[in-house]
């Protein structure tokens, strides 16, 4: 047989971590079984055959082997019939199948079995010594997890024993540590886990201090002890603490009955009196689970703690293709806008605003966008960048660049220019400094206006006051927009000191076909008249929607009527009469 140099490559790294391999190779084809025997015999330094299932299950119940190799359609007993015995002696049996067939119920019930591999016929050396190389691979971590665990017991005199209960310790508790958690999650793969934490606990330290904090995390880890091991009895468990008020229970059950047990522990954790401060308090708790079948992973439990955390309920992980989906793509929004920002491709786009008694375009919004400077020249909406970058650091830097940039577009402009900011960014004090620091440098600050989304809510309104207090000492103008969406709030109007509103898009855009929408504009619109504010149209897309903006005495207009937002050029600089777009 001519072995090709990739072959070669690949059979010498199988040899490498499977020469102390021992193979059991079950085919009933005498030809094929002597070929493969003679394949296998250049890998592994011992492989034993068998000619059916029957004498395959003897050997394998007589000796040990590493790896079972095996035809499915044999006679007197087929090859999963003698791996579904094999595995009842020896669940941890690592298998593979060697078959023609591909149907769907042989996979399911392969699968069923816990099946480690499959090769199909006719044999591929290459991609039979890839699953080889794979299997003996993980037998070999096995192998050199359990001679670790062998050094580390051989290693534990005085001293070595003191570093390895203080790391595998936690020293609030005494219960079993993270480290000792990661190490036992690798030793017991196809355990559970279930991930518990104390609602509230913060409110605990802060209110009380981390003694009393302290207090409370001994009492529970002694209740659980107490109720795993005596009261519930969860068999083969260990019990950990992470950090905070996370605690874990690892056990040898099925998440089916795991999830029973967490059932128990929270109801009567919840109905037990914990003494703190002198006083018996009562509190609550939330869980998580995972079994093996999505891989037994911290990460996986603390995904469905959140979860529960929301619902109120015992969430057990399952794997979501939709959601580990969505989370890669907004790894990928990451980092687009950190490269972004990077390569200085935040720009502002600015979309005219009509007063539609003189019909000119006296004024403009800079709205962000993201240039991807591609073949397409790709331009990106905020819609898919801004609640990304709020979770991150990059959301205010976004913020300013926009600012500067418009405000150093119009610094020689007639026309006013509308920038949005949030309540968020209100709040950011070194943003606020920034804002401060452009406005004393534009030429005009009078032809500046915020706009302040009322949309996100504001909540507080000391500091957004405060802020608009401080802009207006320059002459900035402040406008709420979408007004008239889900937050909407007549008290803004009466404590922020604004100057425009800018009734939501969504209304203006139902004006002709819904009276509801029609009834509430005009209320808006009726109010801002009375109060002394400009009032602004959103959405103004057409003839018919722009006649009954006018009829309602709205005093601006802003819509792809006029125009979409474009980047700036020099007609932005002078008040000019509006036009259709075409």
């Amino acid at each position: 047989m001519s072995i090709e140099t990739p072959l070669v490559d690949l059979i010498g790294a199988l040899k490498e971590c499977a020469k102390d391999l021992k193979i059991l190779y079950v085919e009933d084809d005498e030809q094929i079984q002597e070929q493969y025997k003679h394949f296998l015999s250049k890998i592994f330094l011992h492989v034993d055959t068998a000619n059916n299932g029957e004498e395959g299950l003897k050997m394998a119940l007589k000796n040990s082997y590493d790896i079972i190799i095996s035809d499915i359609k044999m006679p007197i007993l087929d090859g999963l019939s003698m791996l579904e015995q094999i595995k009842w002696h020896n669940p941890e049996q690592a298998t593979l199948l060697i078959t023609a067939y591909k149907e769907v119920d042989f996979l399911h019930d392969s699968i069923e079995l816990g099946v480690d591999g499959y090769i199909y016929k006719p044999i591929n050396q290459v991609k039979t010594v890839k699953t080889l190389h794979k299997i003996a691979t993980r037998l070999k971590m096995q192998k050199d997890i359990e001679e670790h665990k062998v050094a580390l017991e051989k290693m534990l005199e005085t001293k070595a024993r003191e570093i390895i209960h203080v790391q595998s310790t936690d020293q609030v508790t005494g219960l079993s540590s993270l480290a000792k958690l990661e190490q036992d999650i690798l030793l017991n793969p196809t355990y559970s886990l279930g991930l518990l934490k104390i609602k509230n606990f913060k409110n605990i330290n802060d209110l009380y201090g981390y003694e009393k904090g302290n207090l409370l995390l001994k009492q529970t880890a002694q209740f659980l002890l107490k109720i795993v091991d005596e009261e519930i009895f969860v068999p083969s468990s260990t019990l950990y603490r992470l950090s905070g008020a996370h605690f874990v229970i690892l056990s040898k059950v099925d998440i089916d009955s795991l999830e029973r047990y967490i059932h128990r522990i929270i109801e009567q954790f919840e109905a037990t009196e914990f003494k703190l401060d002198e006083r018996l308090m009562l509190f609550e708790m939330d869980a998580g689970a995972v079994g093996c079948e999505g891989g037994l992973s911290i990460s996986h439990a603390d995904s469905a703690l959140r979860e529960a955390e929301m619902s109120g309920n015992i969430i057990v992980y399952h794997e979501n293709i939709s959601i580990i989906k969505q989370r890669s793509e907004i790894l990928h929004c990451e980092d687009q806008i950190k490269r972004a920002i990077k390569e200085d491709r935040f720009v502002p786009y600015y979309q005219p605003i009509v007063d539609n008694k003189t019909h000119t375009i006296t004024k403009y919004e800079a709205l962000a966008r993201l240039e991807m400077h591609d073949q397409h020249h790709t331009v990106i909406y905020p819609g898919s960048f801004i609640p990304v970058s709020k979770k991150t650091k990059t959301y205010h830097h976004i913020t300013r660049l926009i600012i500067q940039k418009a405000l150093n577009d119009f610094k020689d402009s007639e026309c006013m220019i509308s920038l949005n900011i949030s309540i968020d960014d209100i709040k950011h004090h070194s943003t606020c400094e920034f804002i401060f620091e452009q406005i004393a440098l534009f030429p005009d600050p009078k032809r500046i206006v915020f706009e302040l989304l009322e949309s996100e809510g504001i909540g507080s309104y000391d500091q957004a006051k405060h802020f608009f207090t401080e802009i207006k000492k320059y002459g900035c103008h402040v406008a709420i927009d979408d007004f008239g969406s889900g937050y909407s709030n007549f008290e803004h109007l009466a404590n922020l000191n604004i100057d425009y509103i800018k009734i939501d898009g969504s209304l203006i855009s139902k004006l002709k076909e819904d009276h509801l929408s029609y009834v509430i504009v005009e209320m808006i619109s009726t109010i801002a008249l009375k109060m002394g504010f400009t009032s602004i149209a959103e959405y103004v897309s057409d003839n018919e929607i722009n006649a009954l903006v006018s009829k309602l005495n709205i005093h601006q207009s802003q819509g792809f009527l006029y125009g979409k937002a474009i980047p700036f050029n020099e007609s932005m600089k002078r008040i000019k009469p509006a036009e259709f777009a075409t």
